[in-house]
Parts: C-alpha cells; sequence; structure tokens
C-alpha cells in the first residue's frame, strides 16, 4: 500500500542531506573509518616504497621522453583568467585581484606559475600532486604568498577523501584545514581518493623492460663479436694445434694472425632469425609501446615502427591532443580551488571566483581572413580587431606604415610602378597572343577571337542571369517595377569572380588591338 504523501514528505524531510551509503555503514570499513585509508595502487601496497619506484620508472629513457613530450605541449599553451558570473562588479573586483596577485609573485622561490600549473597536471603520472598554499595579510588583502609543491609520502586520506598531513607526532596522519592544501588528482573514487597512478600501468613494462636489457647486455657481450675457428689439415701435430690456437686467441686484441700456410680461418657470426630482432630487443620495443600506450593512450608517436596510413596518423594526434586537454583541465580545477578561497576570503560569500582557462596561441591562415570577408560581404560586422588578432598580423601605427589596398585592376607590379612611367604589358596576354599566331592565325584572326571570347564571357555571367529571370517573370505574370526591383537584387548577387574574368578578357583585348596597331 502506498503511504500517504504527507508520510512520504516527512520521510523526505529526515533524510534532506544526510547520505546512506557512508564509509561508517560499510561493513567491511568499520574500524577503517577511525583511521587512513591505506593507498589501493599495486606498487604501494606491494612494495611500499612509492616515490622510489616512480622515481626509477621517470628516469627510463623511454618514458621520460613521453613526459617531457607531455610537459612540451603542456606549456606551449597560454592561459587566462575569466569573470566567475559576467556583469558582477565582485566577481569582476575577483578576478581582478587574482590575476594582479598572479602577476605581482612567482609562486615560491623555484618555480613559475606556469610550472605549477604543470606540477598539479603531473598527478596523471603518480595519482595526486599536493600544494601547501602560506596565507599572509597583503595591502589588506588575504593572498597565498607561496603555493609550494609537497611530496607524496608526507599525505595519507581518510574515508571522505580529505587529506591528512603525516608528521612528528601524528603518524596516522592529522586533519589540516581545507585552505591549506590543494589537491590535485587523477581520476579518483571515494574507494580511491588517491587517484589512478599512470606509472603504476609501467611498472610491469619497466620491469620486464629492465631484465631484457640485462639479458641483451649479456648477449652482445657473448656473441657480439665474431668466432674465429681455425682449421687445420689432418697429421697436424698437437704443438702446432696449441700455436694455431694462441695465434686465434692473439687475433681477437691485435687484429691480425700469422699462420702456416695449409691452415684457414673463418669468422662465423650470428644472426637472428626471422624479421632478423633477438627475442630480448622485441622484448624491449613491446615494453616500451606499453608503456608509450599508458602515458599518452597510443603508441604510434611514441613508438612508431611501421609506416601508418595518414588517417590513422591522424586520428592517433587529435586522440593524443584530446587526453592532452582532460590534463589541462586538473591544473586548471586546481587553481580554481586557489580562487575560490581568494574571492571567499576577501569579498565574502555568495561572490562567483574567476576561473582558469588555457589556449593556444596559433595563427589563422587565407581560410580563415576569407571567412571574415564572407562575413562583411553578407551584411554582418566582424570585428577588424579580433581579425588581426587571429591572423597574428600587428595593426599599422600610423598611414604611413600601413599596407594600404591596391586599386581595382591593378596587380601588385603595377600598384608599385612610380608616377608618370608607362604601366608594364601584361606579358601572359602577349603569349596568348604569339601562340595565337604560331597556331597558323593571321593578326586580325587572333583579336577575333580575343573579342569573341571576351563577347562570349559577357553573355554567360551577365546577360544569361538577366535573360532567364525575364523569362520567368514574364511566365509568372508579375510587373516590370517588380522585375526592376529584383533585377538589382541580382545584380548585387553576381559573382565576382566571373566578373572579373570578364574585365580580364577585355584588357587582354585592348591590348592586343594596341600592340597590332603599333605593329602597323
Amino acid at each position: 500500500m502506498i503511504p500517504p504523501l504527507k508520510g512520504l514528505i516527512r520521510n523526505l524531510n529526515s533524510w534532506l542531506g544526510k547520505p546512506v551509503a557512508t564509509p561508517e555503514t560499510d561493513p567491511q570499513r568499520f574500524f577503517g573509518t577511525m583511521l587512513t585509508l591505506p593507498n589501493p595502487d599495486p606498487i604501494l601496497r606491494e612494495m611500499g616504497r612509492a616515490d622510489a619506484v616512480y622515481y626509477s620508472i621517470m628516469m627510463d629513457a623511454h618514458v621520460i621522453g613521453e613526459i617531457r613530450s607531455i610537459r612540451g605541449s603542456f606549456r606551449s599553451h597560454k592561459y587566462r583568467l575569466d569573470v566567475g558570473k559576467d556583469g558582477d562588479s565582485k566577481s569582476a573586483a575577483a578576478m581582478e585581484l587574482c590575476a594582479n596577485w598572479m602577476a605581482s609573485q612567482a609562486p615560491n622561490a623555484i618555480v613559475d606559475w606556469l610550472e605549477v600549473m604543470w606540477q598539479m597536471s603531473a598527478c596523471i603520472f603518480t595519482g595526486y600532486r599536493t600544494h601547501e598554499l602560506v596565507w599572509e595579510l597583503v595591502d589588506g588583502k588575504y593572498l597565498p604568498t607561496s603555493v609550494i609543491d609537497r611530496p607524496g609520502r608526507r599525505f595519507r586520506f581518510d574515508v571522505h577523501g580529505s587529506p591528512m598531513l603525516l608528521s612528528n607526532g601524528a603518524w596516522q596522519g592529522a586533519s589540516v584545514e581545507p585552505y591549506q592544501f590543494v589537491v590535485s588528482r587523477h581520476m579518483p573514487t571515494h574507494d580511491n581518493p588517491y587517484g589512478m597512478a599512470l606509472l603504476s600501468s609501467c611498472f610491469w613494462p619497466w620491469t620486464f623492460k629492465t631484465g631484457g636489457w640485462r639479458y641483451f647486455v649479456k648477449y652482445c657481450e657473448r656473441h657480439g663479436l665474431p668466432w674465429p675457428v681455425g682449421r687445420y689439415p689432418a697429421g697436424t701435430s698437437e704443438s702446432e694445434q696449441d700455436d694455431l690456437a694462441d695465434a686465434l686467441a692473439g687475433m681477437m686484441e691485435a687484429g691480425y694472425v700469422v699462420m702456416q700456410e695449409g691452415n684457414g680461418v673463418e669468422l662465423l657470426v650470428p644472426n637472428g632469425s626471422g624479421s632478423g630482432n633477438l627475442p630480448q630487443q622485441n622484448l624491449i620495443s613491446l615494453c616500451n609501446r606499453e608503456m608509450s600506450k599508458a602515458l599518452t593512450s597510443q603508441a604510434m608517436i611514441g613508438e612508431q615502427l611501421d609506416v601508418g596510413a595518414r588517417a590513422a596518423a591522424d586520428t592517433a594526434k587529435e586522440r593524443q591532443s584530446e587526453v592532452h586537454d582532460s590534463d589541462r583541465d586538473i591544473a586548471a580545477a586546481s587553481m580554481a580551488q586557489i580562487f575560490k578561497w581568494i574571492t571567499l576570503f576577501n569579498f565574502g560569500e555568495g561572490v562567483a571566483p574567476p576561473t582558469l582557462e588555457f589556449y593556444k596561441q596559433e595563427a589563422a591562415g587565407k581560410a580563415r581572413a576569407e571567412t571574415y570577408q564572407i562575413a562583411a560581404n553578407m551584411g554582418a560586422k566582424p570585428s577588424r580587431k579580433a581579425m588581426l588578432d587571429e591572423l597574428d598580423i600587428p595593426e599599422a601605427e600610423d598611414d604611413q606604415d600601413a599596407l594600404l589596398p591596391m586599386a581595382k585592376g591593378l596587380t601588385a607590379k603595377t600598384a608599385a610602378a612610380p608616377a608618370g612611367t608607362t604601366l608594364p604589358v601584361d606579358f601572359s596576354a602577349v603569349a596568348g597572343f604569339t601562340f595565337a599566331k604560331a597556331a597558323g592565325m593571321t593578326e586580325d584572326e587572333a583579336m577575333q577571337l580575343a573579342a569573341d571570347a571576351a563577347d562570349q564571357a559577357i553573355e554567360d555571367k551577365m546577360i544569361a542571369p538577366v535573360y532567364a529571370m525575364l523569362v520567368q517573370f514574364e511566365a509568372e505574370g508579375k510587373t516590370l517595377a517588380e522585375f526592376q526591383t529584383a533585377l538589382q537584387g541580382l545584380v548585387g548577387e553576381m559573382d565576382d569572380e566571373g566578373l572579373r574574368e570578364v574585365i580580364d578578357r577585355a584588357l587582354s583585348y585592348s591590348m592586343l588591338r594596341g600592340a597590332a596597331t603599333q605593329a602597323e
């Protein structure tokens, strides 16, 4: 039977704001709620030396190469602050305060702000990173005067995911104020507030790779040099055999051997089977690919063994770019936590703190410039300053420094001609005229051909559209006034490229007429 509505509302009110499936009610963690939560990472659980193991993995040549690539992508972006709430004066003031704070001081004596944000983003490798905020009163404002990276071994997390600081006298960890530390985490959950560490996924490939190197080096030491095999004829005495053996032994150091005639030396060089790669070498390559997939989500760029299709390369690049964007989001979220406390302490509750976003300034190309031109031709009013900023073109200081548009019908060469000089001849048109004469045409025939081409272009680009519209209006029974109004719109919509072609052919025809007159 469904209970009455009042009973449902009374029951709902009693549970408002009260979670049910909490760690305190978990039978498997009844005693764990009194202490810090153990890190479920397999390396920490089985080895207990996360920092040392992670550092060793990062020192691998392949791993550090991938990390440097990720870091390079991170630092290639710039950052800016955005107001938390548009139109709110307090939110604007909070953004100005945070921006001035970042601009006026470095986070600490070692690194800059971009490096601090990289440290926050680097939590993807170890699961979490922690930064301590040292607050002071500066010009009447509460601001962090230092943002310092602290080692992960100093922290544990309780069942609610709150950081616990390990210190002398607090070996199990002591709770801290939420504004004292900013914790950056990679894919955390309530069961695992320590986050997912990518270097843990590299542990076994790194281990097998290290073991593979050991046996690979032994193989090279043992079989890297060719084996000299001495051959002697039957009946050779033992003393002569010993002399040959000594000669071969000295050959490895001296590089040559002297022996009596009749003896022979053969050098045996070990060859790999199949593709020519040894099992140890294949193992090392496989481990590198596995670690690349863990760190960058794919192995095509980090370990490209085969030549792939361009579509596959573009897909891999796009996928890696998306992964890097998600990594930068971690740093932006961590900085947003700092902005939240600065806004709360200095402006009170209810004021939206600013946010931080990363962007990459890239100069747009011709296609983007044409987009602005099309928008302007359609009646929109795009920003000239925005276009110059996007195209990365600095605006001229004055008219003398400015590049002015060329007059219509002139090329760059003719526009630069000094005043009073004869404009240069379009030699492409002269070449066409010469080609026509070489084909057996007379000058009159060549000029007539140019005139016919100009007439045809005018008919196709101008007369034909007007005639087609006239026929349509006559069939629909529209008036002459309506036709005149529509004709004005048609002329405004004519293809500029077609009109330009007509002008070019007319100019060519005129030039040819002038050349023929001078020849006569």
